[in-house]
């Protein structure tokens, strides 16, 4: 019998899956309902894992799982982390912006300086600090979550388990 295959490169690509959805400007949107695209990776990567099993290696648990989702996020924050500081020099903080605007057209009654805050915090140039504790909270949700993707992933591909038909009875004497 087969020893199960490597957790690390399915992984990884369901940490890169997660990383472009977290990181592109509109399309990261779809983590605002509850973390769907860094569970999605979490998801893949497990996808990707099952797909390197034969007939003749043991079956994957929910451990397995649990583990390749969970390195999937943290594969997911590190590459998020760096595409997200690509996007904000090559693009600036657009979605920052949108949202603003949108604030603003609505005409919610804040006072001045919290406008001004938050233009500020817009305006403000990113530092090492900042990305710092993105990364950490990025770890920290995209593991969390990429782990729960992952559980789900075993609960769709889970081995079935083989019914044996039944015995057939013996002939009366």
């Amino acid at each position: 019998m087969n020893s199960k295959p490597d957790k690390l490169i399915p992984a990884l690509y369901g940490g890169v899956i997660m990383a472009l959805i977290s990181s592109i400007p509109f399309l990261s949107m779809l983590n605002c309902l509850c973390c769907a695209g860094v569970m999605l990776g979490g998801f893949l990567g497990v996808f990707f894992y099952k797909n390197n099993f034969t007939p003749d290696t043991p079956p994957f648990t929910s451990g397995d799982c649990i583990a390749v989702g969970a390195l999937s996020g943290v594969f997911g924050a590190i590459i998020g982390t760096l595409l997200s500081l690509v996007f904000l020099s090559l693009f600036g903080n657009v979605m920052g912006e949108m949202i603003f605007n949108m604030m603003r057209n609505m005409n919610i009654d804040l006072p001045t300086e919290a406008w001004d805050a938050m233009q500020e915090s817009l305006n403000s140039p990113l530092t090492f600090l900042t990305m710092f504790i993105q990364l950490f909270a990025s770890l920290a949700i995209d593991t969390l979550f990429g782990l729960l993707g992952g559980l789900i992933a075993y609960s769709v591909y889970k081995p079935k388990h083989q019914v044996m038909p039944p015995m057939p009875m013996p002939p009366s004497a």
